[in-house]
């Protein structure tokens, strides 16, 4: 891709959904920043992973949720009607 783009931050198209799985040594603010990339390049919808706390973040255009253990995670815009325990997810 590199070499058909460039080394443009935002690529011309991207997946309608991406997750990303953060790790403890990630910086928040780069975090949110790869999120609004992904959506400037054309996703509708992203998954935040943090396994280590537990928690799915989805990040859309217009809206952010947090869903935790216990707790069903589901798509927003994307394979709508899917969803999943966070629990059954991250173990």
């Amino acid at each position: 891709m590199v070499s058909q783009h460039g080394n443009q931050k935002v690529l011309p198209q991207s997946f309608p959904l991406s997750a990303e799985i953060v790790s403890p040594t990630d910086y928040a603010e780069d975090v949110i920043t790869k999120s609004s990339e992904y959506l400037q390049s054309g996703d509708e919808e992203v998954w935040l992973v943090y396994p280590e706390n537990c928690w799915i973040i989805i990040v859309t255009k217009n809206s952010r949720l947090i869903f935790s253990s216990g707790e069903t995670v589901s798509t927003q815009k994307v394979l709508l009607g899917f969803s999943i325990s966070v629990d059954d997810l991250l173990n």
